[in-house]
């Protein structure tokens, strides 16, 4: 399938800071088809700086996904001014269905993406169960792009490396992410347990640095007072800089959190401690790097489990 020269693109993508990371991949791929396009991108607003970045795009969008209806019409007539002619719908869900149907009636543009009616519909009926990888290498072939021969998108985030030596990252460093988001706190190890872990790390000559962000301020505490003299970088570092540092580290260890994403996005040796029902294998970052560890139950699981999956992942570093 032979691709237009579209002048305008829009690229739909909201979610959390793993969600972006995930979709990392095909935005290099639509960039890549799309050279001389001006592309724009709708996302969350938390993530605009970070998207501009990246390089992909020419033009970010905020997009609060406000339940307030007047908020939604305002957001449909300018999307309408962008007046573009292919959309790349990677979120597919019921809130982007109803930007399609608002983006009529008359002649909409060219829509990738699972809305009733769109001109390229991704087809497959389980394609939420798809790793994110996959489910876009799937929809943009579907789409017309040429991915070289990929069946699946992996993010590359060389664009996000950032000096961080002001940071003073000890030599030998293991880093930590033991929060999450409030609405993500049921994914959480005990913050007890990491104190623990923490603390068997630096006996066995590591030096574990803590990662965090506003919402895990409890948690950090909690562990500090286990382990006062930990390097302690929660709430001092921003996304370029949790990249940068995952360079340098040994090791990551966390939650199914954006920060995890993110490091195993930039080939850090990566340890996920996974205790929600949700499949590791479809959303869980991927590669030979990557080891996840299911922890189905928090209360009772084992520190010597989870020390010897820490061995494993420093043993290939």
């Amino acid at each position: 399938m032979l691709l237009k020269n579209y002048k305008k693109i829009l690229v739909i993508k909201h979610g959390a800071l793993g969600d972006l990371i995930n979709a990392m991949g095909a935005f290099e791929a639509i960039r890549h088809n799309h050279r001389q396009a001006h592309i724009i991108l709708l996302t969350s607003p938390a993530y605009i700086n970070l998207m501009t970045e990246t390089g992909y795009f020419d033009e970010i969008v905020g997009d609060a996904r406000s339940r307030n209806p007047l908020t939604t019409w305002k957001l449909r007539s300018r999307l309408l001014k962008l007046n573009v002619e292919r959309v790349y719908d990677l979120q597919n869900s019921d809130r982007t269905a109803l930007y399609f149907k608002l983006l009529g009636p008359g002649k909409r543009p060219e829509w990738s993406g699972v809305a009733t009616g769109c001109s390229h519909p991704q087809m497959r009926k389980d394609h939420k169960q798809l790793h994110a990888f996959v489910r876009f290498a799937k929809q943009l072939k579907i789409a017309g792009l040429d991915l070289k021969g990929q069946d699946e998108l992996f993010p590359d985030l060389s664009w996000l490396k950032k000096d961080v030596n002001h940071l003073n990252l000890p030599e030998n460093a293991v880093l930590l992410v033991p929060g999450s988001s409030l609405r993500g706190a049921y994914k959480r190890w005990p913050a007890e347990k990491y104190a623990e872990l923490a603390l068997w790390l630096k006996n066995e000559g590591f030096n574990p640095v803590l990662l965090g962000g506003p919402d895990d301020i409890e948690v950090v505490n909690r562990i500090i007072k286990i382990f006062p003299t930990i390097h302690n970088l929660s709430q001092k570092i921003n996304f370029f800089e949790i990249g940068a540092l995952a360079c340098k580290a040994l090791a990551i260890i966390g939650n199914d959190t954006g920060a995890i994403h993110l490091a195993a996005a930039m080939k850090c040796p990566t340890l996920i401690l996974w205790p929600h029902p949700l499949a590791p294998e479809l959303y869980a970052p991927r590669g030979k790097h990557v080891k996840v560890l299911r922890l189905p139950n928090l209360s009772d699981s084992n520190l010597k489990e989870v020390q010897e999956a820490v061995r494993e992942i420093l043993m290939h570093n």
